[in-house]
């Protein structure tokens, strides 16, 4: 999960809904953000995210948690509110500062500034979603290895992979291979593997 998306609070940002409105309507306006979200994103950055409503209106023919165009969609059913469900998952979330917090709701913003993970309010989050309406992004494509290999990588393609792997640092899995501290390696470390090359050398003669 890469972006956690308050979903009531930004449908409420958008006009979307309001306090008089019947659960009929209310059920066709989720589902119109929710398609509307879901295009914007584009399906790579749509499987990366997670919106969390309230309970108090779940689709009838839809469990607490379920897939809407590669979104996870969760209904705090078991849970006091959709802010409850939120700060748990970003309580959870193994790698906080790869993840994304959209909601105006100051409880929210404490718990993602708490974790160090990146905030969006409902009215930036929106105004970001316009604007790539607005300038389409493409859509990297990754570079061909049969046709990097033995050349320096252009600039884009350059570009493409320090993208990959920009929050490798931040994966539980990097962490637990390398250690809590990811410095440069110190002299004796660079002796040993001085030392590991020449007798891989030597026994490869």
């Amino acid at each position: 999960m890469r972006l956690l998306i308050d979903g009531y609070n930004v449908m409420f940002a958008q006009g979307l809904v309001g306090k008089r409105i019947g659960p009929d309507h209310f059920r066709k306006a989720r589902t119109q953000f929710l398609n509307k979200l879901s295009d914007a994103l584009g399906p790579l950055e749509a499987h990366l995210t997670t919106v969390v409503f309230d309970a108090a209106t779940p689709p009838h023919d839809l469990p607490p948690q379920s897939r809407h165009k590669g979104m996870t969609i969760l209904y705090a059913v078991n849970d006091e509110d959709a802010d409850q469900r939120i700060e748990m998952l970003i309580a959870a979330h193994s790698a906080p500062k790869t993840l994304t917090v959209v909601s105006s709701d100051h409880r929210i913003r404490q718990a993602a500034t708490r974790r160090k993970a990146r905030i969006l309010t409902a009215d930036v989050f929106l105004a970001e979603i316009e604007s790539r309406k607005r300038s389409p992004r493409e859509v990297p494509v990754p570079p061909n290895p049969e046709r990097t290999r033995g050349r320096e990588l252009s600039s884009s393609e350059s570009a493409y992979w320090l993208n990959e792997f920009r929050d490798i640092e931040e994966m539980p899995e990097t962490r637990a291979m390398m250690g809590n501290e990811m410095g440069i390696p110190t002299d004796a470390e660079i002796a040993e593997i001085e030392r590991e090359i020449e007798r891989e050398f030597r026994d490869g003669k």
